[in-house]
């Protein structure tokens, strides 16, 4: 009845400061809103992909004729073959069977150009990209994919600077193209090396029209699929997922804040002194507390969930995941609010609680990915993103978004349990050191009697 009556107490204090109501309750409201909207184009999920083709020029350094005549001097002379009718055209691979393809040109809108003119457009801005093809591509292209020999084949991929997601894109798609090449490579040369086993008096390219006929279909059905899917089963996360749990678990944090100036307050107010004379124990005490910033964080957590899933349209996953996680976090707030709490009343004034509010929440804030998504930040800050507890907090919740179960939070919910614990045991210790007022207190009791 003790404990119930101070955390009654403690919730009427600050439920009535305006102030405290305005930032632990409204304000992450409004900023969970307005970042939500602000960096909506930097969470983009599958449902909300607009097509927008990427602008690249294509720069030949090669003369495809005289390539091709060189080609076909090497393979007379070296292989004694004499081409007749078509072959893989390289060019047409490249430009009509990849560039060309529906896939691509999906994302893709390239012209040809010279490099001088291609170099003039990226500098403006007008593409994002430049592909060059290097000298003597074509001969090198049909030495790879025509006979037992490799050469080396540099394709140069220019980005400009301040679109380096295009930049990324068109890189990505260039390694599907080498890939799906090598690939074909690989084939041919393991195919013309089983004829040559096969074939002792060396007549082993005598149907080497017909590997290349061969070739010419594979290559022409050649085909790279772009394509933007969720894995089955997870939902991608949207910048009002992120932004809500973002704010959410940072701003519990100031319950640890309002609970670091309650002890304090008690002997500003002389209230600490009348409830140790009223036999109220240490222990009662500090129950009272932990439960009430408990409860201030339980409060904030719930109304940030409703506010989201029907303002924000969030969805928060496995219902009793998010139950578990959210008692699991405002437990580990109550116990380092015990604990600011603890420190500050042994400091005798409000340094440590302002410190608290002012500075550490900020940088726990940062480290745990509140202000900017951890995939964004130094590696540095990603390696120390564990010791915030508002970190731990929202890589779990995320996770229920994603659609994953209990099981796959199940450390991180142990860690908050574990934090609090020891939070709060380091609290009750860094308290029950304190002996003057209580003793005083007593002292008085003693002597009136």
């Amino acid at each position: 009845m003790k404990v119930i009556s101070i955390t009654i107490k403690d919730l009427k204090t600050v439920l009535s400061d305006k102030q405290a109501i305005i930032i632990t309750m409204l304000m992450p409201v409004i900023l969970m809103t307005i970042l939500s909207m602000a960096l909506k184009g930097s969470f983009i999920s599958s449902d909300d992909v607009v097509a927008e083709q990427i602008k690249v020029a294509v720069v030949k350094q090669y003369d495809e004729e005289a390539d091709s005549q060189i080609f076909n001097q090497v393979l007379e002379e070296r292989l004694n073959i004499d081409i007749e009718g078509d072959e893989v055209n390289p060019e047409e691979v490249f430009f009509e069977d990849f560039l060309g393809s529906e896939e691509v040109l999906e994302l893709i809108n390239y012209r040809v150009e010279e490099e001088e003119k291609a170099m003039e457009l990226i500098n403006q801005g007008e593409i994002s990209a430049i592909i060059i093809l290097p000298e003597k591509y074509i001969y090198n292209m049909k030495i790879n994919l025509l006979t037992p020999f490799r050469n080396n084949v540099n394709v140069k991929i220019l980005t400009h600077p301040d679109r380096a997601i295009n930049g990324e894109i068109i890189t990505s798609v260039m390694e599907a193209y080498t890939n799906t090449m090598s690939s074909i490579i690989i084939g041919k040369n393991v195919l013309i090396e089983t004829a040559s086993a096969n074939d002792i008096g060396g007549d082993g390219f005598d149907n080497i029209e017909e590997v290349m006929e061969g070739m010419t279909d594979l290559v022409e059905g050649m085909s790279v699929s772009i394509e933007d899917i969720t894995v089955h089963g997870r939902q991608s996360i949207k910048s009002s997922d992120y932004y809500a749990v973002a704010m959410m678990t940072m701003f519990i944090l100031f319950a640890a804040g309002q609970g670091g100036r309650m002890l304090l307050e008690e002997k500003d107010n002389q209230t600490y002194q009348r409830m140790v004379v009223a036999d109220i124990t240490k222990t009662h005490i500090l129950a009272g507390k932990f439960i009430a910033v408990f409860l201030i964080a339980s409060i904030q957590i719930t109304i940030m969930l409703i506010y989201s899933y029907f303002a924000l349209k969030v969805k928060w996953g496995d219902v009793s995941s998010v139950i578990v996680l959210s008692l699991t976090s405002a437990f580990s707030v109550a116990g380092l609010g015990i604990f600011i709490a603890s420190i500050t009343y042994r400091a005798g004034n409000y340094r440590i609680a302002n410190l608290f509010e002012n500075v550490i929440i900020q940088v726990m804030a940062l480290l745990g990915g509140s202000f900017f998504p951890l995939d964004l930040m130094p590696e540095v800050i990603q390696k120390l993103s564990f010791i915030s507890l508002n970190g731990l907090a929202l890589k779990a919740y995320l996770k229920i978004i994603k659609g994953y179960n209990f099981a796959d939070i199940s450390s991180y919910v142990l860690i908050l349990a574990l934090t609090g614990s020891l939070f709060t045991i380091a609290g009750v210790i860094a308290f029950n050191k304190e002996k003057g007022a209580a003793e005083h207190a007593k002292h008085n009791k003693i002597k009136t009697a």
